[in-house]
């Protein structure tokens, strides 16, 4: 049979009918692949992010709407997330610009977990519908077109994310929409795709449209290059021209959601992030890794692959093609981008070199799939021959990588030896061939197996497993409900005497779940988080402190700071009874469904949410003191900003305290004295203990102390150029009545490292019956360490005293009369110069009228709102609004103007060419 008449019954465009023929292979996917995780009842929902965010800011954003719909209004300010947040900062980077969101309002809200699980399955539908539509404006077939959108509709990196972060599936969505309205555009049609594309992909996620804009800025540059032999200048001028003006008004038209997104996420507690790797090279093993999951699936620093091997062979066979060169080049761009941290860097928006943008490798590979296999009856000996040899190289490469840094080796077995059984087949003459139609079938058949198997071993016990950091179907919602033995039902109506929920230093799971319960707590887990509020956490060196965590774990059981933040009640496991703050006594025994028993203590210390004070401190003084000072200095005094300290006539407080040092010293295992500073402190074994032995032991009573950790390093044994070694460590203090921790995260991990250069440990309140003598240091792992000082701070506490200032500040506190999610009313009297202090969290959206007039918020405390009082009745009224959201939406308005005129325009040029 010749070549010719294999082909000629089987070169049909992509129609209509592939879009179909798609959809049936998709739902064979589906069920090949996930089939398994409903005969086990396992669900999508990770059990880390995806439990704490992504379905429960889903379930939670469509309650509010719905809510909003009920209403006929909508918040732009929500007291239960953390301690008072902007819901388009909080919803808008997971929720708010998500099409795929929104169709959750067509299930009743029992069904929502079916909802969120359906919805992630139609967002890959649409990555692989995305995908054909630009395929078919490269003239490729039906059967080409098939097997590459199911390559990159079931790609690795989506495998990955269905379970880790499901809305980083819209990317690959997104961009072959932008990649197509840039083909047109460089072909001389509308620009009107580009725009929509645009638009849609600024809208749905800030983060990936800065990625998407680099990578679509890449495929301009190099597509134009190559249709264009000759660089003419004036053409180029010419279509960056109107491609600017496409992305410029696509941009304005998203402005609404995405120009306060970008301002709040500068504003955010991301900003504190640090890079603590070098950024010209990583670890070997991530180069070794960059080959490995080419074929197989799996992971590093988010460079992910598992393409089929036939989209490795479709990238053999493009390479040298004068006509798809430019597919060559881009992805030898990527790679190069791949290589470096520095640029994995600047991809992620020059924060930890998370190679995120490896999503678009999917796209090429996908793309010189679908011509290899339109063209590949013009391959002969010599391509053959090259595709031996990268085979080759894949089939040694596990046996390499298992010598330097031991991976396992079936990885990338399947793949490797299913590339083998087809470069045999191809090698075969045309006679012993199937007929074309059936190749191209067979072709889609292996193409589906190969990422069939991919898949499995991802997910499935016999490979990686992964589905086991998964919940259970159905359990997510009473996971959240027990968090509070149950519901919140015994808490009081907060109405308009509101007040916090806390929990202790043991409750780390405690994240997002109280915006769930509808309480108003502290902690909330969100990829934006109020800045100022961990300015304030950072001040007074809260051991729980993360980048987007930083009041998490009950502040650390800090008596002062939960009475500062309103924080009536506690609520924990039984058995942290111990961990709570001076003051806070059990109310009420609880217990849940599952017969787990939760205890609910409550104060009558914490601090009403406004009050008058009149004494005040300047910040730099404030940053002078050692943090324990700082936040025993806050009981009697408003921390301002220099400048405005310097403009108001407010009373300056003296910065003497209370707090003193207690005298001890270190002793290792072998009873020795250790004489600090000292940067070299070998701790050869896990574990390893240092006993802190205090010279008196009485003086502790009737405090609250502290031990501080000042000039703290940590580097491994050994520095292996091979292996990326982790340099995450956790020092404990146990007390025998107390064991508190507090964690150094691995500088690898991006997202959440930073140097604790200081540890700062809240050992509680001690009584005559816990007398002190010593306490045991334990440090978890084994390296160098280096450590400059310990010191030990005692704070006297009484509770005639706590009670004294309590009613201080309730004799002094504003007569709320409206408390609402956005507005904030009262009234007080006040004496002259005084700062009303509360507890809401300070934004640059928050105004505030005194007596019928405009007053400045004043940021107090570090990061909470406050205003100037003047002397007599005060009428207060607090407003927010999301900041610059009205001049956003203006600029949405001429986005729309601007577009229409674009249409208009276009159309009346259509017009005149065809008249011609």
């Amino acid at each position: 049979m010749h070549e010719e008449t294999r082909k000629s019954t089987d070169k049909r465009n992509i129609t209509s009918r592939t879009f179909i023929v798609y959809t049936g292979l998709f739902l064979v996917m589906v069920c090949s692949i996930y089939s398994y995780f409903v005969w086990t009842n396992t669900s999508f929902i990770w059990e880390r992010d995806g439990f704490t965010q992504h379905y429960q800011l889903f379930f939670d954003y469509i309650s509010e709407i719905r809510v909003s719909i009920n209403e006929g209004s909508i918040s732009l300010w929500d007291w239960n997330i953390g301690l008072g947040a902007d819901v388009l900062y909080s919803y808008g980077y997971y929720a708010i610009g998500d099409p795929f969101v929104y169709l959750g309002l067509l299930f009743p809200t029992h069904l929502m977990e079916a909802a969120y699980h359906i919805l992630i399955l139609l967002r890959i539908w649409a990555i692989g519908i995305s995908f054909l539509f630009f395929l078919r404006s490269q003239h490729l077939s039906h059967h080409s077109g098939l097997a590459a959108a199911i390559a990159y509709a079931f790609t690795h990196f989506v495998i990955f994310n269905v379970i880790r972060h499901p809305f980083f599936l819209l990317p690959l969505i997104w961009y072959p929409l932008l990649s197509l309205g840039i083909e047109k555009i460089l072909k001389g049609g509308s620009n009107r795709l580009f725009m929509v594309a645009v638009t849609i992909s600024a809208l749905s996620n800030f983060y990936f449209f800065y990625k998407l804009t680099l990578l679509t800025v890449l495929y301009a540059l190099v597509r134009f290059a190559y249709l264009n032999k000759k660089w003419d200048w004036v053409s180029f001028t010419k279509v960056f021209l109107k491609a600017a003006y496409a992305y410029s008004v696509g941009l304005l038209i998203s402005a609404s959601l995405f120009l306060p997104m970008v301002l709040g996420f500068l504003d955010s507690s991301r900003q504190s992030g640090e890079i603590g790797i070098n950024l010209l090279f990583y670890p070997l093993e991530y180069y070794l890794a960059l080959v490995q999951h080419t074929v197989s699936p799996g992971s590093y620093f988010w460079l992910i692959g598992g393409f089929p091997i036939l989209s490795v062979f479709g990238f053999v066979y493009i390479w040298k093609k004068p006509d798809y060169r430019f597919i060559r080049t881009t992805v030898i761009i990527l790679f190069i981008l791949a290589l470096f941290p520095f640029f994995g860097s600047m991809m992620n928006g020059f924060s930890g070199p998370y190679n995120r943008f490896s999503f678009s490798l999917a796209f090429f590979f996908s793309l010189a799939l679908a011509h290899f296999l339109d063209h590949r009856e013009h391959m002969d000996t010599d391509y053959l021959q090259k595709m031996k040899r990268v085979l080759i190289l894949f089939s040694v490469f596990p046996f390499i990588s298992w010598v330097f840094v031991d991976w396992s080796i079936p990885y990338m077995l399947f793949p490797i030896a299913l590339g083998w059984g087809i470069w045999g087949y191809l090698k075969l003459p045309s006679d012993k061939k199937l007929s074309y139609l059936n190749e191209n079938r067979l072709v889609i058949a292996l193409v589906m197996l190969n990422l069939t198997a991919n898949a499995l071993y991802y997910y499935y016990p016999f490979g990686m497993n992964v589905m086991d950091s998964s919940i259970e179907y159905g359990t997510a919602e009473e996971a959240y409900q027990q968090v509070l033995a149950d519901g919140p039902e015994y808490l009081p109506d907060r109405g308009l005497d509101p007040y916090r929920v806390g929990v202790t230093s043991q409750d780390s799971h405690v994240r997002n779940q109280f915006l769930y319960l509808d309480v108003m707590g502290l902690n909330s887990y969100l990829s934006i988080t109020n800045g100022y509020v961990a300015d304030f956490a950072e001040a007074i060196e809260t051991a729980g402190f993360q980048i987007i965590q930083p009041l998490r774990n009950g502040i650390d059981d800090r008596r002062v700071a939960n009475h500062l933040l309103g924080v009536r009640y506690v609520i924990t496991d039984s058995e942290n009874e111990s961990y709570l703050p001076f003051g806070y006594e059990v109310v009420e025994e609880l217990s849940n469904n599952k017969n787990e028993q939760y205890i609910l203590a409550e104060t009558t210390d914490a601090y009403p949410f406004a009050y008058a004070i009149g004494n005040a401190l300047p910040e730099n003084d404030f940053m002078e003191l050692n943090a324990v000072e700082r936040e025993a200095t806050l009981v009697r005094n408003v921390v301002l900003e220099e400048s405005v300290y310097q403009e108001l006539s407010l009373e300056k407080s003296s910065n003497e305290s209370d707090v003193k040092k207690v005298l001890f010293e270190v002793k290792n295992d072998e009873n020795e004295t250790i004489i600090l500073p000292d940067d070299a402190i070998r701790i050869e074994e896990e574990n390893t203990q240092f006993t802190i032995v205090l010279e008196n032991p009485n003086e502790l009573i009737g405090h609250e102390w502290f031990i501080r950790l000042d000039g703290l390093d940590y580097r491994p044994f050994e520095q292996s150029p091979w292996l990326r070694q982790s340099t995450n460590y956790r020092l404990a203090v146990n007390d025998g009545h107390q064991r508190k921790s507090i964690y150094q995260s691995d500088q690898y991990s991006f997202s959440s490292f930073f140097h604790r250069e200081h540890m700062l440990f809240n050992m509680g309140y001690v009584t005559e019956k816990d007398e002190k003598e010593q306490v045991e240091i334990v440090v978890d792992q084994p390296g160098i360490y280096a450590l400059d000082e310990i010191t030990v701070y005692a704070v006297p506490v009484s509770a005639q005293e706590d009670e004294r200032i309590a009613a201080e500040k309730r004799a002094r506190a504003l007569d709320i009369h409206v408390f609402s999610d956005e507005r904030l009313e009262g009234e007080i009297t006040a004496d002259a110069n005084e700062i009303l202090v509360t507890a809401i969290p300070f934004s640059t959206g928050w105004s505030a009228v005194v007596n019928g007039e405009e007053s400045d918020v004043l940021k107090t405390n570090l990061g909470f709102v406050g205003v100037e009082l003047t002397a007599g009745e005060n009428n207060i009224e607090f407003t927010y609004r999301t900041p610059y959201l009205r001049m956003s939406m203006g600029l949405t308005l001429v986005g729309i103007i601007l577009a229409a005129l674009n249409m208009k325009r276009w159309s009346k040029t259509n017009s005149i060419k065809s008249n011609d």
